[in-house]
């Protein structure tokens, strides 16, 4: 198997560690957590690039996009060297690279100005044969669990940043190829675990076998990801 970048987005709360957990139980996949490395390249290219404190004006494009050209080989080349690894596929787990206020900033729903957009595009531009993975949950439970963090102050607020990240991805989706997206529903892993393995591994073009085999180990003994709201154990008695 060729070298395959996989990104894993969504809005907060809704499975992505979960998820990446899936995905590193096997053998052909390795995910970081959380490396943001993206969100700083996005930092770099439309932020600090147009600073006239560290550019001089006749560089400031042309080194921004000679980043962009080669950004997607030493970001394997870290991946790779930096971080040994040696599985085809790899990427990252980052809620935040589908968020359209990812460098400006939020008060819970409220977007600060001007927008900065996500890392979503740049990732395409740096890696454009990257593949990517989008879970979700339903908008309610998002709410509540972002709620009962305290990153908003109401369920209202909840749903708004639910859906504010859902069109982000959503919008950057549709312009992509089919074939390099992936839409999940967090319910299915866990009611339906052979057909979402099945699904996966499809897409991703790897033995099903050690997906299938975690799934069926978190319906025996549920690990609590990230204090999800959803009781897991609860989840699987009453299948």
């Amino acid at each position: 198997m060729e070298s395959q970048s996989l990104w894993i987005v969504g809005a907060p709360r809704s499975g992505t560690t979960f998820l990446a957990a899936l995905l590193n139980a096997h053998p052909q996949i390795t995910l970081t957590v959380e490396s943001r490395l993206f969100a700083l390249l996005k930092q770099v290219v439309d932020v600090d690039c147009n600073r006239p404190d560290l550019l001089d004006a006749a560089h400031r494009h042309r080194f921004a996009e000679y980043i962009k050209r080669n950004a997607g080989a030493l970001v394997e080349r870290y991946y790779r060297e930096g971080l040994g690894v040696d599985t085809p596929i790899w990427g990252d787990k980052h809620p935040p690279y589908g968020d359209p206020a990812l460098l400006s900033g939020r008060d819970g729903p409220w977007l600060r100005e001007p927008e900065s957009g996500s890392a979503l595009r740049l990732i395409d531009e740096v890696l454009p044969n990257s593949k990517f993975i989008h879970i979700h949950r339903p908008t309610e439970q998002v709410a509540q669990s972002l709620l009962s963090r305290g990153w908003v102050s109401s369920l209202a607020e909840g749903m708004a940043v639910r859906r504010q990240y859902i069109d982000e991805i959503e919008g950057f989706f549709a312009s992509i190829d089919g074939g390099r997206r992936l839409t999940l529903d967090y319910a299915r892993l866990l009611d339906r675990p052979d057909e979402a393995a099945a699904c996966v591994a499809e897409y991703l073009g790897v033995a099903v076998a050690p997906l299938t085999a975690f799934l069926h180990a978190e319906r025996r003994n549920p690990t609590p990801f990230s204090a999800p709201v959803r009781n897991l154990t609860d989840v699987y008695r009453a299948l």
